[in-house]
């Protein structure tokens, strides 16, 4: 893994959330084909660690709202999840671990790994990141090409992430209920490369943070927008990176604002 992966003159870039997920089943091989085909230089999902200690992709910790099955990722095997159908739309998929996720992604497209390891949800452990350790070997093992982010809500998540490949880029998630200034103060300590506010606690901050963030050489990215006009507002305050379930609306939305420069 190469630490950041991306040239300076690929920013902004369009991330596309869960894949091309307002169209195919989130977090699936059939959302991720459809965002490459879309032209998604990077592709977001989430990993969780299975009973037996398998990584797969899945957002929730429970598999009832995107998969015909019920309980908790941690509870199930690796075996049992594969035969869940998550679909959408007419369009049937399978739960992929990340190793099929990351076939899949490499060599087109960059993938930005989200660790789920909240405190507080189902499965999480206090004593250590074992879905950390397993994600990072998985794309070593897998030999994934291209560049890698690892991002998480979980400051803890993402500073084993460095421990273990300190060339990996790490990115620091916030809610609405963080503000933005106090996670870039952390991310800025921790020298991660990305803080990424959701955009309903972007939004109050204002261009003025993006401006704040890149003074100390800290990238920004926001999630999750789907609204072109928005998306061009934010391009137009400097964000890096913007999250969309919508990627052919966002890309839409780049190519706009590039061509009004």
């Amino acid at each position: 893994m190469r630490r950041h992966g991306f040239p300076e003159d690929a920013f902004p870039v369009i991330v596309a959330h869960r894949g091309a997920s307002s169209t195919h089943p989130e977090n699936t091989l059939p959302a991720f084909e459809a965002a490459i085909a879309l032209g998604a230089p990077v592709v977001e999902l989430d990993v969780r660690l299975t009973a037996d200690g398998v990584p797969v992709v899945m957002h929730d910790p429970d598999v009832a709202r995107t998969t015909d099955g019920r309980g908790f990722v941690h509870e199930l095997t690796a075996a049992e999840i594969a035969g869940l159908r998550a679909g959408k739309g007419g369009v049937a998929a399978h739960v992929p671990t990340l190793a099929e996720a990351l076939a899949c992604l490499s060599g087109r497209a960059a993938v930005a790994m989200e660790i789920k390891s909240i405190p507080g949800e189902p499965g999480y452990d206090p004593e250590g990141e074992p879905i950390v350790e397993a994600a990072v070997a998985e794309v070593e093992r897998t030999g994934f090409a291209g560049p890698v982010l690892v991002i998480s809500f979980n400051p803890r998540s993402i500073r084993r992430a460095r421990e273990l490949a300190p060339e990996v880029a790490t990115g620091l998630l916030s809610t609405e209920h963080v503000d933005p200034r106090d996670a870039l103060a952390l991310a800025r300590e921790e020298g991660h490369d990305l803080v990424l506010p959701g955009v309903r606690a972007l939004l109050p901050a204002g261009p003025g943070f993006v401006a704040e963030a890149h003074a100390a050489g800290v990238r920004v990215g926001t999630w999750t927008v789907d609204d072109a006009a928005r998306i061009r507002e934010l391009l137009a305050w400097g964000v890096d990176a913007i999250a969309s379930n919508d990627p052919g609306t966002a890309l839409g939305a780049l190519a706009a604002f590039r061509g009004s420069m």
